[in-house]
Order: structure tokens, then sequence, then C-alpha cells
């Protein structure tokens, strides 16, 4: 039955709705058979009856990938990656539940395992556990349970990692999932939880000297609940830029909305390898814009909410403007050239016209936005008027590459 087949997905979605409930045991054991001949295993099945037992699990052997939805079947799926680990490369887990991973690393004789070839390790949340940890929750795992997390000491589980993904509430009491790969990994993705932020400090994983391959990078913070995780928006963006200083592409996500985006661009100095750099929750002013862009000679893609023009200089009119703008920075960026933002109902086009075709005029390969603000006509108008005034004229052909969608 399909000899070269080595992948198979098993989805409670996928058949629920064609076969009885009384019969769904049989099949997953049928399933379960043939996964014994399956190197990559996703495996998401959300019922009760459908528990795995260790003596299935015990069947299923030399998985290369697993990409696990875990239900109530949460020590038989850690077994099973368990007992994979010597070939294992990649390794998936969605949680329903806040729990105990610890198996995942210690055997029950107290043995650590280790996974000498994975490569991609993602701790997931389901999508509908956000609601589980509410203020009362997270202050109460912060303050009472941080103590209590497992401490696996010596043990170097991951040590070949590439891409690690938490998003997931930090499981450990110490820097277990950092510990021996430093030097290999190369994408991030965290969930930045109380008990996370205060391990990496306390065992200071990230050091200007560590991580030099580390290239991709994304932080979101808990914006949603009122915890103390960082006292400023500028605290919590120092945090972000000290997890790899080496990376190309920068995500930092759920900034406190609107923050201060003035107070940014200084923090940016000496992270000149930044390439691809998004900023969500920012409305920043063009001359802060500019600032940024000046910082990180390297950029060539940022992404933020809709711009705002700022303050005009003193004694300069409009009609002066390109001209002024021009005199005191061009060139900022000869890399710089794409400009993502979402369009906000209170936004104002004139504004944001005026951003984007004074930041053409000193940033000669900037010539593409969003390609849906081609298609919206209210600021396409403003645009086309902007770049119609007396200043603006003498720069026509320039301008014009951000008047056309590419």
């Amino acid at each position: 039955m399909a000899p070269a087949a080595s992948k198979i997905k098993i989805s409670g979605y996928c058949f629920k709705w064609c076969l009885p409930e009384p019969a769904m045991p049989y099949f997953i054991q049928l399933v379960l058979k043939l996964c014994q001949s399956f190197k990559h295993i996703e495996y998401d099945i959300r019922s009760d009856y459908d528990k795995l037992t260790n003596q299935q699990v015990d069947t299923i052997r030399d998985l290369v990938h697993l990409d696990y939805y875990i239900n109530d079947d949460k020590e038989e799926a850690l077994q099973l990656a368990r007992q994979n680990a010597p070939t294992l490369q990649s390794l998936i887990i969605y949680f329903s539940s806040i729990t105990d991973i610890s198996s995942l690393i210690q055997d029950s004789d107290g043995s650590y395992a280790e996974y000498p070839c994975l490569r991609t390790l993602e701790l997931h949340n389901d999508s509908e556990l956000d609601r589980l940890y509410s203020d009362d929750v997270l202050f109460s795992r912060t303050e009472l349970n941080i103590l209590r997390l497992p401490v696996f000491a010596g043990a170097i589980p991951f040590p070949g990692l590439r891409r690690l993904c938490i998003q997931i509430d930090y499981p450990f009491g110490d820097d277990t999932l950092f510990r021996g790969n430093s030097a290999t990994l190369e994408y991030l993705d965290l969930q930045l939880f109380p008990a996370f932020i205060d391990r990496v400090n306390h065992y200071k994983v990230f050091t200007p000297d560590s991580h030099p391959k580390l290239r991709y990078i994304r932080t979101i913070q808990l914006v949603n609940y009122k915890l103390p995780n960082f006292a400023t928006a500028e605290a919590y963006m120092r945090f972000a830029l000290s997890v790899g200083p080496h990376a190309q592409l920068r995500m930092i996500h759920d900034l406190p909305y609107h923050a201060e985006f003035h107070l940014f661009p200084p923090l940016f100095d000496g992270f000149a390898d930044i390439r691809t750099l998004s900023l969500s929750n920012t409305c920043p002013a063009f001359w802060d814009v500019v600032s940024l862009i000046t910082r990180l000679p390297n950029l060539s893609y940022l992404c933020t909410n809709s711009p705002r023009f700022g303050r005009m200089p003193s004694s300069v009119t409009v009609r002066k403007l390109p001209a002024f703008v021009i005199s005191k920075y061009a060139p900022v960026s000869e890399r710089f050239r794409r400009w993502h933002f979402d369009y906000e109902y209170n936004c104002k086009p004139s504004e944001i016209a005026r951003c984007v075709l004074l930041l053409a005029l000193v940033c000669p390969n900037f010539d593409f936005i969003n390609p849906h603000y081609y298609r919206h006509p209210r600021l396409m108008s403003h645009m086309k008027r902007v770049a119609g005034l007396q200043g603006f004229k003498d720069h026509t052909k320039r301008l014009q590459r951000l008047l056309t969608e590419p």
C-alpha cells in the first residue's frame, strides 16, 4: 500500500463527519498501524476516545517529523517524541492547556533525552488558549510557580537547533531550551511571557557575542494583559533588540499602541545588519522614519502603521519642503526599497502622501508601498495632488515611480 509514501496526516476534522463515532477507535487503530512505516506524522485528533496508549506509541519508531496536537494524551505524545529523539529532525507540538512538558526531556527513570538531529522545535498554544491566560493565572504562575518549574542541570537536549518557536509560557526553570545551540540557532519566534523574560535574563542567554548565526527574530509581547513585563515601550524595544544583535530580519510585535516612535531610532545604533524590520502598532512621523533608516544602512524593508508627517520645521513652507529635505538628508539610503504600512481609519491621506513622496526624494531606490494603496482612490488622489505642488513638480520623473502600480 503506497510503498513510496513517507508522510501521513491524521486529522479528526477530516473524517469525523463521515464515520459514525463508534467506528472511530477502530479507524484510529488502522491508521496507527500504518504509521509504523511513515517517517513524517501529523496527528490532530481532538476527542477523548482517540487517546493514544503506551502500547500504540511504542510501535512508532524512527520518525523524522512529528506534528502533534496534544489533547488528553500529553504523556503518550511526549513519549512518542522522546522515543524518536535519535532521528527526529522536526518537532511541532500544539498544547490545548497549560501543562508540564518535562517528560519531553526526562524519562521516567531520570535519564535525559537528546535530540541530536533536531533542527526545528515549535511549541504552540492552541488558538483558544488565550482565554486561559487571565491576569490572575499569569501572575500566579509568575509569582508562585516560577521556582517550581523543572530544572535540568547539565542536560543538552537540543544541541543542533536551527529554528526555535516558543509560543507557550516558558516551560522550564532554567535555560534548557537554549543550552548547547547558541552556535546553530538561525530563527527565533518568541512569546514574551514573564517566566521567559526572567529565565533568559537570569541565565544571560543572549549576549553581544552569542548566537552568531541568528538571522530571523520575531518577538511578541502580551499587551492584552496588565502585566509589568516592561514599564515602557522603550524598555520592550531594548529587550527585543538584545536578542541576537546580528539578526537581519526583526519583527517586534505588539508594542503599546501608538508608542512614542521618536524614542526608538537611537536604540538602533549598532544594529547595522538589519535588512527587514517590522514594528507593529507604531505610527511614525516622517522625520523619525528618516532618522531610523539613517541608522540602518542595510535596511531595505520597513513595516509600520500609517505614518504622520509630524511638525513642520520652522521657517520652511510646503513649497520649499522638498528642497529642504533633500539638502538636509539626501541621500539617506541607497538600499531602502519598500515601506508597508496599514491604513487606519483615522489617518490623514494628505500626510501619508507627503511622507511617501518626501522619502522617495532622499531614498533613490524606494519605489514600493502596499499594493492595495494603488487601488485606494482617496490616497492616490492625494499622492497625485501633492506630487503636483510647487517644489514637488521639479521631481516629477522620480515621483512617478510611486504613482504607478508595479
